[in-house]
């Protein structure tokens, strides 16, 4: 008797834990597409979901890494939470100088090798620039969001988030070769409890020529 009583209480508590957690695991899933103008996909374009109110804070500090080698930022774009603290290092042979003039986070690290300068804060959102005072053909990007939920396209162009939470979400898109104008790059967008429509972007303009002009700046005799 008191078997089958211990028993029952087991499965009550299982399924109680069972409706905690599926109630938690409310939401939907958000697949995003982004094409070009000639209705071919966008790889590695970044695509955030910023909730209409506050997310949900991270837990544990953020941090991640921005290195330099063959005369090229890697990765040459970073999407991190605000708040994140991002490494520098050089693993290249030749001293770098890392600076950024963007509004989001203005900073310059002295000319160094290896890892002389501790990781810097960036504490806004935004769009940062980076570039090195000694190579001009190194260029990388730091997109700073409050917003949990971003990533990049795969070589379909595609992205899925597998579970936003019901609510309202403005859905941006960015990559450094578009060239349309910011409005035609945001969505709103509302999520229901196990519903959201697909989001397609189609750029109207052509992408920009790359920046990038890695590896031809190598004067070794100047270090």
């Amino acid at each position: 008797m008191h078997s089958k009583v211990r028993q029952g209480a087991i499965g009550v508590m299982a399924s109680t834990l069972l409706l905690v957690l599926v109630q938690h695991a409310v939401g939907a899933e958000l697949p995003v597409t982004v094409l070009q103008s000639d209705g071919l996909p966008l790889p590695g374009a970044v695509v955030v979901a910023e909730p209409a109110t506050p997310a949900p804070k991270g837990r544990g500090p953020l941090q991640a890494t921005m290195d330099q080698r063959d005369l090229a930022f890697v990765p040459d774009l970073l999407v991190i939470r605000t708040g994140t603290a991002v490494d520098f290092p050089n693993s290249d042979k030749v001293r770098h100088q890392v600076y950024s003039f963007s509004g989001a986070k203005t900073f310059k690290l002295a000319l160094y090798a290896g890892r002389e300068h501790p990781p810097v804060v960036f504490d806004k959102p935004g769009l940062v620039t980076l570039g090195c005072n000694i190579h001009d053909g190194m260029i990388g990007h730091i997109l700073v969001t409050d917003s949990p939920w971003f990533g990049r396209t795969d070589a379909k162009g595609r992205l899925t988030f597998p579970t936003l939470p019901e609510g309202s979400y403005t859905v941006r898109i960015w990559h450094a070769r578009i060239a349309d104008a910011p409005p035609q790059l945001e969505r709103v967008i509302q999520v229901g409890e196990a519903h959201a429509e697909p989001v397609i972007f189609q750029l109207a303009r052509k992408l920009k020529p790359s920046m990038h002009n890695h590896g031809t700046d190598q004067r070794w005799e100047d270090y």
